[in-house]
């Protein structure tokens, strides 16, 4: 019984117990990498990973580096804590590493005693390794912890390079002088480190591509080393990724190029983008070097067009849009898309171009439209590469001429700098003549924005800004004394020549930082339609006689501003000066600095599209294009818009002008043999198809070492005919927005049956010679001599001041070569005070007359209403 009754408690209590226990227990595999209850667990440590995986690390004999903090992973690939690593090394003699993971290429200091720490000192491996005569090696470590180690890491140790050399490596195709758009290579370079032989520290090369080294005639960046006084053979010289591990490139410009690592083979790919050449830089070891230039092929040719119809010229209604595409062809011809041109109108304020290639009609007129590729924004180069294959040099288009037709009405202003400190404005909407504005001071120069927003007036007190819409002066600087030369066609800058203090600077309209200024004394400014590039031309003989209180400092230079090379000057030379006395009714030799009237009429014709500026001459008429000349790769050589004699005009000019259609150049000048008559010639000229760049049958090498050639213009023989007007001097070409007729004013002592000069160009056959007629200038009184004239942008009307009478004579263009002698079809008197030398500041006028004629015209169109 007491047995039994033992087994009854056993069992009271061994039942509830067992139930307990078999309800709570979870499946033991559960919290297993296999599932299966035993073995690693979830959450430990099952993987280490230290990085870089592939590229490994490259350091410098005695160079220090931090391993990458490794990471560790559960059997899930979920982060899992490792607690405190452990590192080792395959060889601590070549590669030591410390307990922290700092790697040393070489050996680290242990129990130096002194007070200095442990693993503080990196010394060179002792003895250095030397892999096939050349002392580079490589050793691995790893880290480790909770009994797993990591991958091991190759650790690449070398001399210090001292310089490295880019090697590319068409992905396709043989290796050209420039890759076009789109095109890949491999890049890869050569090294070199420095070493002792026979007591002198020399440059030898360490490694090379194979590319190199088993070329029949290989490029090396440097001597191949010596061992044992034998040349190591170039066959034998590693790779670089073999022998100091994997460099890192950096692409300077990344417009031009870009590059993408292949994890796998661990290879650098470089892919063409756009025109021009950028440098690379390579790092290892903890050190940079420029490695070397890329080079994405350059334009070789711009075809600008409408998009419609392919056509050169054509028609755009008033207020309309119009889209303009471009073809560009590289040096290799293939096609470039994408390129950041610039499109600019040689009448922005009536005909616009946007940065799109689209042209809106703001107001009837015609211009011409052209595309640029210019550096630093397109075709850009570092500076000591201007040239190389192509780039770094400016690639023009040809121009499109557009015409807006219609009419519009027209707000003009008249002044007679340095002798009337009054303006007047006139209204060809009403015809009425508006009331004189009297200037705070007598200017001595006046120039209207292309906006015709603004007319801005030098004088020698300060720089006095008009508001065309509010009719008021706005704006008045005393810190920007001097003349207006001209205004930037983006109306940002203006030109002023403070000729006191002899310097030129860039006033900024709209405000912002403009360049320094800029030593020099100028009569005549033109600037680029792009607004990229100025010209400023000097006379030598606007010096005043010694101690006679005129102007002084005065040479015969031309001074050009760009962009992006800033200011530059040139000697132009006694014959190619201009006239030995500048044509002008004012006396400027007796004047003193900013007070002579600025001669305007007188700039520089600046060709369309902008890629050069033919200047004044005696014996000639010199120009200047804006390929430089030099040599490619010497900065200090190069010469940028330098003077191209072989497209110098054989005639004599002392005006120019420049038709917007790009197609002639017209000068005159004063006749030395028949006095009172003026030459005028028409030149036909044309712009090579490949701009800066050799002719084809050179496949435009332009390697490093070549030379630069500049831009030569092809001029036809000049036809010249004579004008027989009774002229002391000629004043200006004045060529209508159409290029199809061009006007002639001057100066005369007397002539009471002054005329008015024309010119009508042959626009069918350029090189042909065009018409030659006059207007007459019908007076009430005794009519000078045609002094100034400007065209209306609709090119309807010529408005154009004569001496004598002080006259405004409104000139029909349409009648000019459908009857003449009625082309002058009404004469306004704008009745501009005469200012006194007595009693205003400024004052350059020294005759007796309480008013002078009109020297300048300003012209801002309006719609027709």
């Amino acid at each position: 019984m007491r047995r039994f009754l033992t087994l009854v408690c056993l069992l009271c209590l061994a039942i509830p117990a067992g139930i307990s226990v078999s309800g709570c227990t979870r499946d033991p595999g559960a919290s297993s990498c296999n599932g299966l209850g035993y073995g690693l667990k979830i959450g430990q440590v099952a993987a280490i990973t230290l990085t870089p995986q592939t590229s490994g690390i490259s350091i410098a004999f005695g160079q220090t580096r931090q391993v990458a903090s490794p990471t560790a992973v559960d059997c899930k690939g979920n982060s899992a804590s490792a607690g405190t690593y452990t590192y080792g090394t395959t060889n601590n003699q070549l590669v030591d590493i410390s307990p922290t993971g700092n790697i040393c290429a070489g050996t680290w200091n242990r129990n130096s005693g002194g007070g200095i720490a442990n693993y503080t000192i990196c010394s060179p491996p002792n003895p250095l390794p030397s892999t096939s005569g050349l002392p580079y090696g490589a050793a691995y470590v790893t880290a480790s912890a909770k009994s797993i180690t990591s991958n091991p890491v190759e650790v690449y140790v070398h001399p210090q390079v001292t310089s490295v050399s880019l090697v590319t490596t068409p992905v396709s195709g043989g290796a050209p002088q420039c890759y076009s758009q789109g095109a890949q290579a491999i890049l890869d370079a050569q090294a070199c480190y420095s070493t002792t032989v026979s007591g002198q520290p020399t440059n030898v090369l360490l490694c090379a591509p194979s590319s190199v080294t088993s070329s029949a005639n290989p490029q090396l960046a440097c001597p191949v080393p010596t061992v044992n006084g034998q040349p190591v053979p170039v066959s034998s010289i590693p790779n670089c990724t073999a022998a100091i591990g994997s460099l890192t490139y950096n692409v300077s410009t990344s417009a031009v190029a870009d590059t993408l690592t292949n994890n796998t083979t661990n290879q650098v790919t470089i892919t063409s983008q756009a025109p021009g050449t950028t440098a690379i830089t390579a790092t290892v070891a903890g050190s940079a070097s420029s490695a070397g230039y890329f080079t994405a092929c350059p334009p070789k040719s711009i075809s600008l067009s409408f998009s419609n119809n392919g056509a050169t010229t054509g028609t755009v209604t008033q207020g309309a849009t119009a889209a303009l595409v471009t073809s560009v062809l590289d040096t290799n011809n293939n096609p470039i898309t994408g390129l950041t041109l610039t499109y600019q109108s040689t009448d922005p304020s009536e005909i616009s171009a946007a940065s799109s290639g689209s042209i809106t009609a703001n107001f009837p007129g015609t211009a011409s439209v052209y595309a640029t590729c210019q550096p630093p924004n397109c075709n850009s180069a570092p500076t000591n590469e201007i040239g190389l294959y192509g780039t770094g040099l400016p690639v023009s288009s040809n121009p499109v001429t557009i015409t807006s037709p219609g009419t519009a009405s027209d707000y003009v202003w008249f002044a007679a700098p340095g002798q009337s400190q009054y303006i007047v404005a006139i209204d060809l909407l009403s015809g009425t003549v508006g009331s004189t504005i009297r200037l705070p001071y007598v200017p001595n120069s006046m120039a209207a924005d292309h906006s015709g927003t603004n007319l801005y007036f030098g004088s020698t007190h300060e720089l006095m800004i008009f508001s065309t819409a509010s009719n008021s002066v706005t704006l008045e600087n005393t810190s920007a004394p001097g003349v207006v030369l001209s205004v930037a066609p983006n109306d940002f800058n203006v030109v002023v020549n403070d000729q006191a203090r002899q310097i030129f600077y860039l006033y900024p309209v709209l405000g912002g930082q403009s360049p320094p200024p800029f030593g020099g004394i100028g009569n005549a400014a033109a600037w680029t339609p792009d607004g990229n590039t100025l010209y400023i031309t000097d006379n030598a003989a606007l010096n005043a006689p010694a101690n006679s209180g005129g102007a002084s400092g005065h040479s015969n230079t031309l001074y050009v501003y760009n962009a992006k090379t800033g200011w530059a000057q040139f000697t132009i030379g006694a014959s190619n000066s201009g006239p030995s006395q500048p044509p002008n009714s004012i006396p400027y030799d007796s004047l003193p600095p900013n007070v002579a009237v600025s001669n305007t009429n007188q700039t520089p014709a600046v060709v369309i599209p902008a890629v050069g500026a033919y200047l004044r001459g005696v014996s000639s008429t010199p120009v200047h294009t804006w390929c430089p000349s030099g040599t490619v790769g010497n900065y200090a050589s190069m010469i940028f818009y330098p003077d191209v004699p072989a497209s110098a005009v054989p005639v004599s000019s002392d005006v120019l002008a420049a038709t917007t259609d790009g197609q002639h150049i017209l000068s005159a000048a004063s006749a030395t043999t028949v006095p009172g008559t003026i030459t005028l010639s028409d030149t036909d000229i044309s712009i090579p198809s490949l701009n800066c760049l050799p002719p084809a049958a050179d496949n435009n090498p332009l390697a490093l070492g070549d030379p630069l050639t500049p831009l030569v213009l092809t001029n036809s023989t000049p036809n010249t005919t004579t004008i027989v007007p009774t002229a002391t001097a000629v004043n200006q070409i004045v060529v209508s927005p159409q290029s199809n007729l061009a006007f002639v004013t001057y100066t005369a002592d007397s002539n009471p049956t002054a005329s008015l000069p024309f010119y009508l160009p042959n626009q069918a056959t350029p090189a042909d010679p065009g018409t030659v007629g006059s207007v007459p200038l019908k007076s009430s009184a005794t009519s000078g001599a045609p002094l100034a004239g400007a065209f209306t942008p609709d090119d309807r009307l010529f408005f154009v001041s004569t001496a004598g009478d002080n006259l405004i004579h409104y000139i029909s263009v349409p009648l000019v070569t459908s009857d003449p002698a009625n082309a002058d079809i009404r004469q306004i008197n704008p009745n501009l005070p005469a200012c006194s030398p007595a009693t205003d500041l400024g004052c350059s006028y020294n005759g007796t007359d309480t008013v002078v004629p009109v020297t300048a015209i300003a012209v801002r169109p309006r719609p027709a209403t």
